[in-house]
């Protein structure tokens, strides 16, 4: 239901139609991919109860138009590799949509690996060119701290920098 005031500040509840509900979520969905809790916040913004929302969000999981597993992967390889996202920052914002935690593992352990590295090799170079600091251990420590910030893992971090470092040696 939503709500809205009359003339004298009162709220009025105004009941809302499951049939137009389910139908509003369906084409919602069907635009891009999309998690439960994103649908049910989507239900709750157009006026539904709890008791509807949940039956609507079952009914499009029935019908698949929401998958958990479907949208794990999609985010997993949009983040990565258009936003430039590591594995860690992913992880979370996954965690914080709900999702379980094995399916999140798996979309993770799906992407290649390569690709990975590769995007992260792309991030460092992007900030590389930004970056003008003389002192090598500033340099490296700022490095360290902007990839941190995108999600990439100490250890994917100190495999990018030893790679480049023996790079620029030969």
């Amino acid at each position: 239901m939503w709500q809205r005031k009359n003339n004298s500040g009162r709220k009025l509840s105004v009941p809302v139609d499951t049939a137009l509900l389910r139908s509003k979520a369906a084409g919602y969905c069907a635009l891009s991919e999309h998690c439960p809790s994103e649908v049910s916040e989507k239900l709750f913004a157009w006026g539904a109860d709890s008791s509807q929302a949940e039956e609507v969000v079952d009914w499009l999981i029935d019908e698949n138009f929401i998958s958990e597993e479907r949208y794990c992967h999609a985010f997993v390889g949009d983040k990565i590799r258009f936003q430039g996202w590591g594995k860690d920052k992913i992880r979370m914002a996954l965690s914080q949509k709900r999702l379980p935690q094995l399916l999140i593992r798996e979309a993770l352990d799906d992407f290649p690996e390569e690709e990975y590295l590769e995007k992260l090799k792309d991030v460092f170079s992007q900030k590389a060119r930004s970056l003008s600091e003389d002192d090598p251990q500033v340099w490296k420590a700022k490095m360290f701290r902007f990839l941190a910030s995108r999600g990439f893992s100490f250890s994917d971090i100190s495999k990018v920098l030893s790679d480049i470092s023996e790079d620029s040696l030969e």
